[in-house]
């Protein structure tokens, strides 16, 4: 499964890039995403799934 991560604002500038794609064989939560690729929950305001906001335990199951 892949998951991609969307920066935006001042983010893009922070992180050095537009998105971060990671690869999983299983379903993971958001969270784990997250502190694998060494974001900080601080910066994030907004975890959208598809067309519909997911708070960080939220599992994700499929790519989209």
């Amino acid at each position: 499964m892949k998951v991609r991560l969307l920066f935006m604002g001042y983010l893009k500038n922070k992180y050095l890039t537009d998105a971060i794609e990671l690869n999983y064989e299983k379903p993971v939560r958001v969270h784990t995403v997250l502190k694998e690729a060494k974001i900080s929950l601080a910066d994030v305001w907004l975890i959208k799934v598809e067309d519909t906001i997911v708070k960080e335990d939220y599992v994700l199951a499929k790519s989209s």
